[in-house]
């Protein structure tokens, strides 16, 4: 996604080989942000073809878009969807999304909150970090300042956790985020065990507040956060 004096664009590229599509199907690409969606005609499978203008001009003001692409076969009467990729982040060059490689970071306009943790910008409720783009420097701040990374992200971590705790359904399809991210947690940060779900008190069980407070240890540790920390 890219930026200039006008607003925001995008530029797509595609390899359908070896997919089996009809080289005469239509391909479309549906940019999107906290449900307002803008699609855009990328010619068919074997005549891809960028349309005259890009531009996202009806989306919210955000840094981060997620991007659908479908591919139609349109000879009947009844379109037929053939393929079809979903929910791919997408962010402008300037955004940080690199601390925690499933959440992405949006600098958006909190009014007077530094940061904020969302999860209404994608239609599949996946978590975003919001942070402040008021604030002088909060790009470089969210990329390298050691302070702002010990505190936010750990903190964001947590409360990404306590999310996948309240939806109550570690059995989800494969290429959710929400399957992604217990693939972080138990392949990456090797915390192989998953608390019950089956709690319908309302409220974390000691066991939950074990289990969350273990996975934030251990994204703390893999980034050496405290050293780093206590180094300065």
């Amino acid at each position: 996604m890219l930026k200039d004096r006008e607003g925001k664009y995008f530029r797509a590229k595609i390899n359908f080989d070896d997919l089996g599509l009809s080289p005469d199907a239509k391909v479309y690409i549906d940019a999107n942000y906290k449900g307002v969606y803008q699609r855009f005609p990328f010619g068919t499978v074997s005549h891809f073809k960028e349309p005259e203008s890009t531009r996202l001009n009806e989306l919210p003001e955000t840094e981060l878009a997620y991007f659908d692409i479908s591919v139609v076969d349109e000879s009947g009467k009844v379109g037929l969807l053939l393929g079809k990729a979903k929910g791919i982040a997408v962010s402008t060059d300037a955004v940080p999304n690199d601390r925690i490689p499933l959440l992405p970071v949006n600098p958006t306009d909190l009014k007077s909150q530094f940061w904020k943790l969302s999860f209404d910008s994608g239609d599949d409720g996946r978590p975003v970090l919001e942070i402040n783009r008021n604030i002088p420097g909060v790009f470089e701040m969210a990329r390298n300042n050691i302070n702002f990374i010990s505190f936010v992200y750990p903190t964001a971590f947590r409360g990404v956790l306590i999310k996948l705790i309240e939806l109550g359904d570690f059995e989800v399809e494969e290429d959710s985020w929400i399957s992604d991210w217990l693939k972080f947690i138990t392949t990456v940060l090797g915390i192989k065990n998953l608390p019950d779900t089956e709690n319908e008190s309302g409220s974390l069980t000691p066991e939950e507040e074990a289990w969350i407070d273990d996975c934030v240890n251990e994204y703390c540790k893999k980034l050496q956060l405290f050293e780093k920390f206590t180094g300065q």
